[in-house]
């Protein structure tokens, strides 16, 4: 299954554009600043109600609009649609009915990004590795998703108990519920990291040529002490500084060379690889049936990785089929890079998209 059809409407500087996309590698060339890399957002928010480049939605509306709409049509007959005004009001279409869950649409459509800030993966802050792991275990995991709202609830609600100060019944059975809720996280959790360490190795190894190489997965909490005890012991401390500091919000894995950081051992360029080799060892653990829906949106790849290793990426980022967005400023790097693969190509200027020809290679 892929994106058939995409519209776009007061998305960043794209004011209108009405694309049908090929359900392979489709290419879009253009000037810096030109919208490419608004194009592939307007697809992320479609798959998330989210943006990779900020967090303040409000900025993707358009200086002239009240609001950004962003539709498209799938491959089995199914339909999206969001939008979001600059109130802040919000809709989520599927198949034409309202929903309010955001993972809705990520089951719907689910989407992967390749662009400068993968490398956070490696060298990056916490966070950027704890929304890549959910994401896979929520693809992989079908409970994961209630889990993880549980388990949100019950932190939300114990923070709000801390910062009174005061232990009370109320508290210790929220706690509870967190240490249930944070340990069976856990568990699925660490099976996916098993998984994807076996997978992530072998996928670094043909990229780069690094020994003793590493995915270690850090839980949220000390290992020598349950998260009950933890908490237990950490009391006095979270009621004087109001909210919880262990737990599944914690989690993190890393990649490590001879138990070192990477950022103490290797390169940028070599962090590049390794950032792009774990991103795509996620690609295939998928299960089936999101393997099928999946779309990559691949950001300038000839900005990242030398055309030496851009090729065999290439490779690996079509071996499963799956629908492609990628940008350059080129239009003959997309050629080199992607060969045949590259199935319809676009022009990109200030916000207006374009279809190049039938024959791409002859224009």
């Amino acid at each position: 299954m892929s994106l058939t059809w995409l519209e776009i409407l007061s998305f960043r500087n794209i004011e209108f554009a009405e694309l049908n996309l090929h359900p392979g590698v489709n290419g879009f060339v253009g000037d810096n600043g030109s919208g490419k890399s608004s194009l592939l957002e307007s697809i992320y928010m479609l798959s998330t109600f989210r943006s990779f480049r900020t967090h303040h939605l409000s900025s993707l509306i358009n200086d002239q609009a009240p609001y950004m709409l962003v539709r498209g049509k799938l491959s089995d007959g199914g339909s999206l649609a969001v939008q979001r005004d600059r109130k802040g009001l919000r809709q989520i279409r599927i198949d034409g009915q309202a929903v309010n869950i955001n993972s809705r649409l990520a089951e719907a459509l689910p989407v992967l990004v390749f662009d400068p800030d993968t490398i956070n993966l490696v060298l990056g802050q916490p966070s950027h590795r704890r929304r890549f792991l959910n994401w896979g275990v929520f693809h992989v995991k079908h409970q994961f998703s209630q889990l993880w709202r549980e388990a949100n609830r019950c932190l939300q609600q114990r923070n709000v108990l801390l910062k009174k100060g005061v232990v009370t019944d109320t508290l210790q059975q929220w706690t509870e519920s967190l240490v249930e809720k944070s340990e069976s996280l856990d568990r699925l959790r660490q099976e996916y990291s098993t998984q994807l360490k076996g997978r992530f190795l072998e996928t670094a190894r043909s990229l780069c040529n690094i020994d003793n190489l590493d995915l270690e997965y850090y839980k949220g909490w000390s290992n020598a002490l349950d998260l009950r005890r933890s908490y237990e012991k950490d009391l006095s401390l979270e009621l004087t500084r109001g909210f919880t500091q262990k737990g599944f919000h914690r989690v993190d894995i890393r990649v490590t060379v001879n138990g070192k950081e990477i950022s103490e051992v290797c390169s940028r360029g070599e962090a590049k690889m390794l950032s792009w080799a774990l991103a795509l060892s996620q690609v295939e653990l998928l299960p089936t049936a999101a393997r099928e829906k999946l779309v990559l949106l691949v950001d300038d790849i000839a900005s990242e990785i030398d055309p030496t290793h851009r090729k065999q990426v290439t490779g690996l980022l079509c071996r499963g089929d799956h629908q492609i967005l990628t940008t350059s400023t080129d239009k003959q790097t997309l050629i080199d890079g992607w060969g045949e693969e590259l199935g319809q190509m676009f022009h990109v200027k200030q916000g207006i998209i374009s279809r190049i020809g039938e024959n791409i290679y002859d224009r």
